[in-house]
């Protein structure tokens, strides 16, 4: 499939320009990692689909959470940030932090070594804004190294 890979039951695609990866499912759903803008992983869905040589015409898109990687470059005493903040919880399964940031409708993945998810938000942009706030209050409780 349009130099795809076969994973399973799923198709993975590369596409270079813009510069993203597809996930078609075995239904015919394809989920699109790597564009933020609807518009453009549209425009880039609509490509494959010319490639090979479907129509586009029942193309229809929902919008998920994007999942948000960061690092704030620091080590982080998980057991003192739990301990001092009621939206910080140690999820033990995972060994990181579980932080409600309720402000930023998201929710953040901190582990120990600064690397860290945030979940639920669709905007890469809040996210940032999430991080910065809860790295700046962990900051001021002095639970970083």
């Amino acid at each position: 499939m349009a130099g795809g890979t076969r994973s399973g039951p799923y198709v993975v695609v590369s596409h270079e320009q813009p510069r993203a990866t597809f996930v078609v499912e075995p239904e015919g759903s394809v989920l699109v990692h790597g564009i933020a803008r609807a518009e453009v992983a549209r425009i880039a869905i609509q490509e494959l689909l010319l490639t090979l040589g479907m129509s586009e015409e029942n193309l229809t898109m929902e919008m998920g959470g994007m999942l948000i990687r960061f690092s704030i470059g620091r080590a982080v005493m998980t057991d003192l940030a739990a301990e001092r903040f009621a939206d910080i919880e140690l999820d033990g399964r995972l060994g990181a932090l579980r932080i409600n940031a309720a402000l930023h409708n998201a929710q953040i993945l901190l582990f120990n070594n600064g690397h860290g998810v945030v979940l639920g938000q669709s905007s890469k942009k809040i996210a940032e804004m999430a991080v910065r706030h809860w790295t700046g209050l962990l900051e001021e409780e002095g639970a970083l190294a």
